[in-house]
């Protein structure tokens, strides 16, 4: 675990702190899942985007709300019923917790 803070302080620039994205998909009032946790939002995109173009192959509905929160970084795609959102979670270490 401390490794993983470690890694996530390093390539934290904007002085919020450590940090981790975790990417997940669901359904409206159904729930979701997690699919992925990553140190880093480039490292998430690969993954992102193929959750994004599964849903817009296998989904008979188009997509119909997606975008990026300009304060976060946060991106998050909708479309029916169904959602992908990778969002970012800080990250709290032993040092803070003293």
């Amino acid at each position: 675990m401390s490794e993983l803070a470690t890694t996530a302080t390093e390539h934290s620039t904007d002085g919020q702190g450590p940090s981790v994205w975790i990417l997940e998909a669901g359904e409206d009032y159904e729930g979701g899942s997690v699919k992925g946790v990553y140190t880093d939002r480039d490292l998430a995109a690969d993954d992102f985007l193929d959750l994004v173009r599964d849903l817009a192959r296998y989904s008979t509905l188009d997509v119909d709300r997606s975008g990026e929160d300009p304060s976060t970084g946060d991106l998050y795609v909708h479309g029916g019923c169904d959602w992908i959102q990778l969002t970012r979670y800080s990250v709290t270490t032993r040092r803070q917790l003293r």
